[in-house]
């Protein structure tokens, strides 16, 4: 039998760090792997040539920033059933290609002071249209919590 594979996305916001902590905690509940995948794109083609060598990062350099974001994400949660995944692509596009087998996909958002609902943005928006399994959106301050009535968590 497969062990159940739980993706959430991470990019060192606090959305995303509420996002983790749920689903390391949804995944001690199902046995489940938690991969907690840091999607990344190299900026060194966005610099304008007269611009000066030195503020230039390399690709290499970028990738170990990435690398070094999710572990610190992980380890500050220090569970062991969560691995920390780097990839580089466009964000969406990195998240739906590891959902490939995956039982859920959690993702984080905020909330705007100014609207009523938590703000979507173009990545969740996507994975919530495309994602080929569940996807559970978490908001900065939501627990998990599996109590009768409670879909996905509660405020606290």
């Amino acid at each position: 039998m497969n062990q159940p594979k739980i993706v959430v996305g991470i990019n060192g916001s606090m959305a995303s760090q509420a996002a983790l902590r749920w689903a390391a905690a949804e995944g001690s509940l199902r046995g489940a792997r938690v991969e907690a995948v840091y999607a990344w794109e190299w900026t060194g083609g966005l610099h304008a040539h007269y611009a000066p060598i030195a503020s230039r990062t390399s690709r290499e350099d970028e990738r170990r920033r990435a690398l070094d974001v999710a572990a610190r994400a992980v380890a500050e949660l220090g569970d062991r059933h969560v691995e920390p995944m780097v990839v580089e692509g466009p964000p969406a596009q990195v998240l739906l290609r590891a959902t490939d087998g995956a039982d859920l996909l959690v993702l984080g958002a905020h909330e705007a002071d100014s609207e009523p609902y938590p703000v979507l943005n173009p990545v969740v928006s996507a994975c919530l249209l495309r994602a080929r399994c569940p996807v559970v959106v978490v908001l900065p301050g939501m627990e998990h919590d599996r109590r009768p009535g409670v879909l996905a968590g509660s405020r606290s």
